[in-house]
């Protein structure tokens, strides 16, 4: 049953992030004025057309009420970066811990690409190997995984195949179209200190409550329960409806907010926060997951310098570290 549970939550956040990601497609000033949601929608599209950029940013993750499962992290990170594709560079020091239970463990990571190779320092020193190597074993790994899961039998042992084959799939994420972002998202503008501060709300419960939902609900849920491969009776719409209104229930007092401080002069993004806050009574009594990412950016397009390391070892042995 507590699996049952917690794969009922893991559907739902996916459900809350694909959802909002089609409600931005949509024409919707989101409760803002047609000035505000312009300048909004121009910084964030500004954003994707910078070559540099210096950045830092603090992160939280606090997961209680979980048993074993607590824990917490605090990191800060700082950095910059070029969108270069020719001749990408970045840079990122990371710090902080992560706790669970009474064990604290440093985070202590480097990472640097630059000459075409890429360097990470775990703690154990810095180690390189040319970057098309490592993103096309990543890519790779990330493939034989689909793969692998693609090939699994039944829904509940998490294939794909079998989600893209589920009796209605199709229909329930056509019916995304039919939902109306600001029934569950609000944008407002408030000034502060010459910047304008955007304050996206998107209200959780609304957003599960939504009729345009059921389809996805219908089809998760028997996903979950295993009911499309055990030839137990497919839940009624009454019954998902009911479950529907349920979940949604416990998510009333979720909060999620995205922050975004623009500079109307430049239409520039300066600072975005993501602050997330989940109850998840539906694992645990008193369980929740709290978050927190903060993020400033700088020095748009100047001028920046990613070194190698000094002591990098290189990983493949044709691969030279370019100075």
């Amino acid at each position: 049953m507590k699996k049952f549970r917690l794969s009922i939550v893991l559907v739902v956040l996916a459900l809350v992030l694909a959802t909002v990601s089609a409600a931005f497609a949509q024409d919707d000033t989101l409760g803002a004025s047609q000035e505000d949601y312009t300048l909004w929608t121009t910084a964030n599209a500004n954003f994707g057309t910078i070559k540099t950029a210096s950045y830092n940013f603090t992160a939280t993750l606090d997961a209680s009420g979980m048993g074993d499962s607590n824990g917490s992290a605090n990191v800060t990170g700082t950095g910059v970066l070029s969108t270069d594709q020719a001749n990408p560079e970045f840079q990122l020091d990371l710090t902080g811990s992560y706790t669970q239970g009474t064990q604290a463990t440093p985070i202590n990571i480097g990472v640097r690409i630059v000459g075409g190779n890429i360097y990470i320092n775990d703690g154990t020193g810095w180690k390189g190997e040319p970057l098309d190597e490592a993103m096309s074993g990543i890519s790779s790994n990330f493939m034989n995984g689909m793969s692998g899961t693609a090939g699994a039998a039944t829904p509940e042992a998490g294939g794909l195949a079998g989600l893209s084959g589920m009796q209605g799939m199709s229909d329930a994420m056509t019916a995304l179209e039919g939902l109306k972002p600001s029934d569950f998202l609000k944008l407002t503008r408030a000034d502060e200190g010459g910047q304008a501060h955007f304050t996206l709300n998107l209200d959780v419960a609304k957003l599960l409550a939504s009729p345009a939902l059921a389809g996805i609900f219908k089809t998760a849920l028997s996903m979950s329960s295993g009911s499309s491969a055990s030839g137990a009776p497919a839940m009624t719409d009454a019954q998902v409806t009911q479950m529907q209104g349920m979940i949604g229930g416990m998510f009333s007092t979720a909060t999620i907010t995205f922050d975004e401080y623009v500079d109307p002069a430049s239409s520039m993004v300066n600072r975005a926060v993501l602050a997330i806050n989940l109850p998840l009574d539906i694992v645990g009594p008193g369980a929740a997951v709290k978050a927190n990412f903060d993020i400033s950016l700088s020095n748009y397009n100047a001028p920046i310098s990613v070194e190698v390391p000094a002591d990098a070892v290189m990983m493949t042995p044709e691969a030279t570290v370019s100075q």
